[in-house]
């Protein structure tokens, strides 16, 4: 985040779109990204070094269309990406979209939840997706993610915390590097569950989204096989470190009494 949050030359809002490197329709994203806020910067988040040609469609982009884009190298998984995008960012809003965004929903999503945050009215906007149109596979992965994230965070003010668009303001983002961990596909509980304890105000913002897009059937149960391991083992570790977090604050406040 910027040392001087409030420097007039930031722009009013940073787009980070995390990708493995492996995202060819990365230039749809970049068009529905750019016509859905007039000042903003957009961070690629990549490992330039492992294949695919997310890197450079980018930077042809960034030459070509739009000199905002820029390529951010960062090595690890979607969390780390985020992470190095949030420590970019030099917008008064932040947000973060996966790279087939532009395949899976529109320039009003984005813009109307940028919106309710640069307005004030949330500290935090995530987004809900409408599943009525999604395959059967891809209902049962993502409800038996938001029931099993419900029974450990009960209280979490949003249901589906996997949607691939959160936006926040930058002091809600300088936080989260402050205070995640930033580990696990699970890390978008983490962000949430850690703004909810600091008090930060999170609404939930129902948005339509293309179950036919960035995610075939068959994606979807590879992806279920493959990610539901590190998902629960996730879950479960930010559950923990809470209970521990909890219980050295208790130790303290006793400490102190005595």
């Amino acid at each position: 985040m910027p040392a001087h949050p409030d420097d007039p030359t930031d722009p009013e809002l940073s787009v980070i779109i995390p990708t493995r490197n492996s995202c060819s329709d990365i230039r749809t994203t970049l068009d529905v990204v750019r016509d859905a806020w007039p000042d903003l910067e957009i961070l690629v988040v990549t490992d330039t070094q492992s294949p695919g040609d997310a890197a450079r469609h980018a930077s042809h982009y960034r030459l070509c269309t739009d000199a905002r884009v820029q390529v951010v190298d960062a090595l690890g998984a979607k969390a780390a990406a985020v992470q190095a995008g949030f420590d970019s960012a030099r917008g008064r809003v932040v947000a973060y979209v996966d790279a087939d965004y532009g395949l899976e929903a529109t320039a009003g999503c984005l813009h109307r939840a940028v919106q309710l945050v640069a307005d004030g009215v949330a500290d935090c906007v995530a987004a809900e997706r409408d599943q009525h149109d999604w395959s059967r596979i891809r209902k049962l992965k993502t409800r038996g993610f938001i029931w099993l994230t419900h029974l450990l965070f009960p209280r979490l003010p949003v249901r589906d915390t996997q949607a691939p668009l959160k936006v926040m303001t930058a002091d809600a983002a300088r936080h989260l590097l402050q205070t995640a961990a930033w580990r696990s596909w699970a890390f978008d509980v983490e962000l949430l569950h850690r703004l909810q304890q600091a008090d930060y105000r999170i609404r939930a913002y129902p948005v339509r989204w293309n179950g036919q897009g960035g995610e075939l059937p068959w994606a979807t149960a590879f992806l279920l096989a493959y990610m539901a391991p590190g998902m629960i083992t996730g879950l479960a570790r930010i559950r923990l470190s809470t209970f521990a977090r909890t219980g050295r604050k208790r130790h303290r406040l006793e400490t102190r009494r005595k």
